[in-house]
């Protein structure tokens, strides 16, 4: 504005000057301004968000859950017995204890993945929900089976079979995550962080037993056999899915 400018307040909307003289009262012209600033800012917050953030959130979520669930599962809990090839005698502390580190896992990706964001539908997203609890499921029949083993001198002889069940939920929600290799692999990383530190509290329980020589590195290593290296297989896979590659 310079001294020779009339006295005139123009508001820029969009690709129009607005005088503040119109029929258009100023304070409604504000409030249009206001609110497509609003827009544009969380237009630019939503691209510029780092999206390896995101992934490096899942892999920092999981690592610690995995690492707390060991240490605890390697305490003096009650462990069931074996029988004939089979589980006996389940302790109602363990078992709720496995429970309550099976709620923790499942909050803590249900937070970081937001299926309901991430899934192509609605139905898509209870797809995930289902496939992760059902992998949980599994994986508590899993740590009770690892946990009867303890003490007895003998080794679990399955761990091919071990193997998939991080491996397949992974690969699942890979192809139910919208298309994007970011949210195929968000996806992905979310059910490992209810199978890896689950798997982790299995090996921790089998190490528990008062004659035991494995330590928490021992229990650690097994845990990168059996379930990291299966879930990095996995999110692999998903990430060279060349479905979608155009929409990206």
């Amino acid at each position: 504005m310079t001294q020779d400018a009339p006295p005139r307040l123009h508001v820029v909307t969009g690709n129009h000057v607005v005088d503040a003289r119109d029929s258009t009262p100023p304070s409604d012209a504000m409030a249009d301004l206001v609110r497509r600033a609003a827009e544009l800012d969380a237009r630019v917050a939503a691209e510029t968000t780092p999206r390896g953030s995101r992934i490096g959130g899942l892999v920092g979520a999981g690592a610690a859950l995995t690492v707390v669930l060991a240490l605890l599962g390697r305490q003096a809990w009650q462990l069931p017995g074996r029988d004939g090839g089979g589980i006996t005698d389940v302790p109602q502390s363990l078992l709720t204890f496995l429970l309550l580190c099976t709620a923790l896992c499942l909050w803590t990706a249900g937070r970081l993945v937001r299926p309901g964001a991430t899934s192509r539908s609605p139905g898509a997203a209870q797809l995930w929900w289902a496939l992760v609890a059902g992998a949980a499921l599994v994986s508590i029949a899993a740590d009770l089976s690892l946990a009867s083993f303890a003490g007895t001198g003998q080794r679990p002889a399955d761990l091919l079979v071990r193997c998939a069940v991080p491996l397949v939920p992974a690969v699942s929600a890979g192809f139910l995550a919208g298309a994007g290799r970011v949210a195929r692999v968000r996806a992905a990383l979310g059910t490992g962080v209810v199978t890896v530190p689950l798997t982790a509290l299995g090996w921790a329980l089998l190490s528990s037993a008062p004659r035991a020589t494995a330590d928490l590195g021992d229990v650690l290593a097994q845990t990168g056999l059996a379930a990291v290296a299966p879930l990095v297989l996995a999110v692999a896979f998903v990430a060279a899915d060349r479905r979608g590659r155009s929409t990206r």
